[in-house]
């Protein structure tokens, strides 16, 4: 039974736990053979004032005044996050996909829109296009730091925009047009 344990300051949020503990699991059964259900992970959050480097502890690297905000985190793309792809049989694809390619379903939210939906945990999502659609990409997304800046930045870049800045399902979220007119959700996760 193999287990990972993990010291952090404390601060994560549950979303960021989620994500480390999928990632450390995917690590451990493609690099050292575990299989994800013996595996265990922990995740132990350490205060700031219990925890030094340097001859100094953490809490000494605050900000002197806590009413004092944090500089603003510059934009950057972080990771691809999932693509949703529209197939005009989800049954043949979910066969695919899953019992043919391996992939694992994993839990999710519906789609807003009602449609049928099979997440997996490879980073691809299957759902259908609709009546009469022809099956193509839905969107390509990826989690960003500063959406914010970004908006701005592809604005100021003449970038089309699908939606403008708003609170989506996974945070403030963005959805804009690349080149050829693909489209591109980009997401901040709430802190």
């Amino acid at each position: 039974m193999p287990v990972v344990t993990v010291q952090l300051w404390t601060g994560r949020t549950v979303n960021q736990k989620r994500r480390l503990v999928a990632a450390i699991t995917d690590a451990m059964v493609q690099h050292a053979d575990c299989g994800p259900d013996h595996l265990h992970v922990i995740i132990q959050d350490v205060p700031k004032d219990s925890w030094g480097r340097a001859g100094a502890l953490g809490i000494d690297n605050e900000p002197a005044s806590p009413d004092e905000p944090a500089p603003p985190r510059a934009p950057r793309i972080l990771g691809f996050a999932h693509m949703l792809l529209q197939v005009a049989d989800i049954d043949a694809s979910r066969r695919f996909y899953a019992d043919l390619l391996g992939f694992t379903e994993r839990k999710a939210k519906p789609l807003a829109d009602g449609r049928p939906f099979v997440p997996f945990r490879q980073g691809i999502a299957l759902t259908t296009g609709g009546p009469g659609k022809p099956a193509q990409i839905d969107h390509i997304a990826f989690r960003v730091s500063g959406v914010d800046a970004l908006a701005a930045r592809l604005k100021q870049g003449g970038v089309t925009f699908f939606e403008d800045l708003h609170d989506g399902i996974y945070g403030r979220t963005i959805y804009v047009a690349d080149p050829d007119g693909n489209k591109v959700e980009l997401y901040e996760e709430p802190r």
